[in-house]
């Protein structure tokens, strides 16, 4: 499903004396099957741009086109149920949704409410449990009992189990530990590798380089940037002035490059590989 925003600007308490304007006249696309990070300070309107993906809020002018679904301020509530069905989204901390007495009773919550039975509905639910690792002795646990982690992936896999066509993902690593956090970058990846839309809000420019093929960059409501991460990165001053944190490996590269008094490279590098193949040729130049 791709998505498709015009002109879209989003005003909090309109027409009264505290109306804020949070988006201004934003307008981007976003491939089916493609990852996208959204990126950008405190207040820029990342999280309000994301509440506009499946309705949740309407935008106070401007359109969005999901596949062939259309939102704007007019589109009635009845006519985006089927669209929230297909557009899974994941809060900052979704473990806070859980409701239900044990884990696979949570899980299976979704596909219920959209009429499967319950043996369907319980066959999801194990199946999406599995795909999030979560072991079978944690299966009729209350969701209550579990760890941080555990809870985390609990609430992901109710999402999954609506079989959604594009994930939303509102930072959706905050407060794990390294090893949950890296597990569960890997399993958005290999989600999108097979066919899922994946949008993620995130401050984390490391993931932004190792897993997006697209970057929105949002200031103040203002887009300011749509492109590849390796075009965002290249641009060092444009980013230092926009306040903003270059990946770890290219961080390093820039400060190699400027200790060792070389111009940087424009196809910097991104990744450990990547930045070991730079090494490699920069040491093999200077013993030229």
């Amino acid at each position: 499903m791709s998505i498709k925003i015009e002109n879209l600007s989003y005003i909090y308490q309109e027409n009264t004396p505290l109306a804020y304007k949070a988006l201004n006249n934003i307008s981007f696309e976003i491939e089916d099957g493609s990852y996208t990070a959204i990126v950008g300070h405190t207040g820029s309107g990342k999280s309000t741009l994301l509440k506009h993906l499946n309705g949740l809020i309407k935008a106070t002018s401007g359109q969005i086109n999901v596949d062939e679904y259309l939102i704007d301020k007019d589109t009635p509530n009845k006519k985006l149920n089927m669209l929230r069905k297909k557009v899974g989204f994941v809060f900052q901390f979704p473990e806070s949704q859980l409701f239900e007495e044990t884990v696979i009773e949570d899980i299976a919550f979704a596909p219920k409410n959209f009429g499967k039975s319950d043996e369907e509905a319980t066959a999801i639910a194990k199946e999406m449990a599995k795909l999030v690792s979560l072991p079978e002795n944690l299966y009729n646990k209350s969701p209550f009992e579990l760890s941080g982690g555990q809870m985390r992936r609990v609430a992901i896999a109710g999402i999954l189990a609506m079989n959604p066509k594009i994930l939303i993902l509102d930072e959706p690593t905050a407060g794990l530990d390294p090893r949950g956090r890296a597990e569960m970058m890997q399993l958005f990846k290999k989600l999108n590798d097979k066919g899922l839309t994946v949008i993620l809000v995130t401050h984390q420019m490391n993931d932004v380089a190792q897993y997006a093929d697209q970057v929105i960059v949002l200031e103040k409501g203002n887009l300011i940037f749509n492109g590849q991460p390796r075009n965002l990165f290249q641009k060092i001053d444009w980013v230092k002035e926009h306040h903003l944190n270059l990946p770890q490996v290219t961080s390093f590269y820039y400060d190699l490059c400027h200790q060792l008094n070389i111009k940087p490279k424009q196809d910097i590098p991104l990744n450990e590989e990547e930045l070991v193949d730079k090494i490699t040729n920069i040491l093999g130049d200077r013993n030229e």
